[in-house]
């Protein structure tokens, strides 16, 4: 009978260090997949063997007669992306078994595979080869025996001349030699993505990377043009109705903009319904200073609150917003997230509506990042206190940010709000050109491109300045269409039902004023049942006691009945005393009382 293996109860170096790769996020599977390591026999830009191996400072290796002419042409890492120079790069001295034709160690003459750990050591002088060994020779001849020598050449070396080509135990070098890592491979995917659209677009005249058939592409077409011609003659019905409705949305909008300044609006009006007082009967109450106030009036609200209750007017509508950005590489198609994000939403959009945008550059651009812009376009001939004012929001105040779990920077295109930390929004956005995960809940997402990331790709591969990351081309904004705009509907809606609030506040006034005057009205009160059959029964009294008062003091109430009616109702209660039955409730205990003790 075979032995039964006991049950391990520990964790080995491997399963340890995989687990934590797990456990913070760094691992390469949740990366959206494997890893890739560069084979340690293989260049870093042609990924195939080299013969005259050359590495960088941070220890990747090229092939000399490739990575020379690279250089030269774009003058930057392939790996990283950084800048470099030929002069940057060191050659290598490596020993080679010739019976196998593999690299090798020259003390060791152990031959190197993708597991090994391998150091290069720089000769000064000259200061631009360096001699090739494996960890395992250096660390017992020179580290052990603090012998800091060459063991091929004899110069003597220092720990900053020694670079790390390979350790499949560090996962900063691993994550660098990772092949998906690499620049020159991101680029020219992007490349041949960019490429395989434009040749997709002028084909089929469809924005989708599927093949279709010679009838399928007929019927694509078509259909495309007849969507064309219905945007087109939407476009101009309506153009015709802004022209034909221009002067009444003038007054509207005048109106809306004066509500705050004009119209005066209470706490008890807003869609919240929160009936903040003022305080005046309290404080009339306590204080003989101040004047005497009868009523609970609710206080004006604030304009912050007033923002609020308009902005859960636009999230109530549940309706998305969508704008065409017209700029001088092409037009973009924008969807707003009113639904989700309405103050966010609100400001872009009124701000788009008075045309603060139009003539606004975008003035950084970070590819692989996203382009930031939205300032305050500057005049000809303007001041250069103009120059520097990048404009505030449409309530001329920063507002808070919106965050929203649906909402992420996942993906290329989405909309978000630049700021300067919590709270500090303004006018100013930016548009990514990948996905940016660690902006997520920093800054605020209301919008994202539906239509026109073709215009995006060409404004990310315009070049910029190093220093402040300005594109050396102008990109700018010349004008915004808004086709769908949800905010004037829910200002309308919002301003309509503030109306008939006050209308129906004035209409129960004045139904209290002639109630309390003994007038007909023609508008009923408000009030509740009891106080309704209290009215009834008593048909003989006085207005006053009649009708509820609304004041203080509204529950005492003077009875004002002649002596015959009130001795006709003592006569009532008695007979009422009489017809009554035995009392359920327990007899009152007897009264005792307690003289001396003789009767114990």
């Amino acid at each position: 009978m075979p032995k039964r293996q006991k049950e391990k109860q520990y964790q080995s170096a491997r399963e340890h260090r995989a687990n934590q790769s797990i456990r913070s996020g760094t691992a390469s599977s949740a990366a959206g997949g494997a890893a890739r390591p560069l084979p340690f026999d293989c260049c870093a830009l042609t990924l195939t063997p080299f013969t005259t191996p050359v590495c960088s400072s941070d220890g990747i290796i090229f092939d000399n007669a490739a990575i020379t002419p690279y250089l030269m042409k774009h003058k930057v890492d392939p790996v990283t992306g950084r800048q470099m120079t030929s002069r940057d790069l060191l050659m290598l001295n490596m020993d080679k078994d010739e019976s196998t034709g593999k690299w090798q160690c020259p003390v060791l003459n152990k031959p190197f595979t993708d597991r090994t750990k391998i150091v290069a050591i720089r000769q000064r002088p000259p200061g631009n080869e360096a001699n090739v060994f494996s960890y395992e020779a250096y660390y017992e001849l020179n580290v052990k025996a603090k012998n800091y020598l060459d063991l091929v050449s004899g110069l003597k070396f220092t720990k900053e001349d020694v670079i790390l080509l390979q350790d499949p135990n560090d996962e900063k070098h691993c994550k660098l030699r990772d092949i998906q890592n690499f620049s020159h491979i991101h680029t020219q995917r992007e490349a041949a993505a960019a490429a395989a659209a434009a040749t997709t677009n002028s084909n089929t005249g469809d924005s989708g990377n599927v093949r279709h058939s010679v009838t399928a592409s007929r019927i694509m077409d078509k259909l495309s043009k007849e969507k064309r011609k219905r945007e087109k003659a939407a476009e101009e019905e309506s153009k015709k109705l802004f022209k034909a409705n221009d002067s009444r949305d003038i007054t509207t909008e005048e109106a809306s903009s004066s509500s705050k300044k004009q119209q005066l609006i209470y706490t008890d009006e807003l869609i919240t319904s929160v009936k903040l007082t003022s305080g005046k009967a309290s404080g009339s109450f306590t204080s003989t200073s101040m004047d005497i106030a009868r009523e609970n009036i609710s206080r004006l609200a604030t304009e912050d609150e007033i923002i609020t209750s308009q902005c859960e007017q636009l999230k109530r509508l549940k309706k998305k917003g969508t704008i065409r950005m017209f700029t001088n590489l092409g037009a973009m198609d924008i969807e707003i997230h009113c639904d989700i994000v309405p103050q966010t939403a609100m400001n872009f959009m009124m701000l788009a509506k008075k045309g603060e945008y139009n003539g606004s550059k975008f003035h950084r651009s970070i590819p692989n990042f996203m382009i930031q812009g939205g300032k305050k376009a500057v005049e000809s001939g303007g001041s250069s206190k103009g120059k520097d004012d990048q404009g505030s929001s449409y309530w001329e105040k920063p507002f808070k940010d919106e965050f929203d779990d649906r909402l992420t920077h996942s993906g290329q295109g989405v909309l978000s709000m630049a700021n300067s930390g919590p709270g500090t929004n303004g006018r100013q956005f930016f548009i990514t050109f990948k996905s940016c995960a660690h902006l997520d809940r920093k800054h605020s997402v209301f919008g994202k491109v539906i239509r026109g990331l073709d215009i995006l790709r060409r404004i990310e591969q315009i070049p910029t300045n190093k220093e402040n990351d300005k594109p050396l081309e102008t990109v700018k904004i010349e004008s915004i269409e808004i086709l769908d705009n949800p905010v004037s509907e829910a200002l309308d809606l919002e301003r309509k039902r503030i109306e008939t609030r006050k209308m129906e506040k004035q209409q129960l006034l004045d139904s209290r004023k002639s109630s309390a005057l003994g007038l007909s009205s023609t508008i009923a009160p408000k009030v509740d049942a009891a106080a309704a059959r209290r009215s009834n029964d008593s048909t003989n009294e006085s207005s006053d006691i009649a009708t509820e008062s609304f004041t203080i003091g509204k529950y005492l109430k003077v009875d004002k009945r002649d002596s015959t009616k009130a001795m006709k109702q003592k006569k009532s209660d008695k007979s009422m005393e009489v017809d009554v039955g035995a009392s359920r409730l327990p007899p009152p205990p007897k009264k005792t009382s307690f003289g001396d003790f003789s009767g114990w």
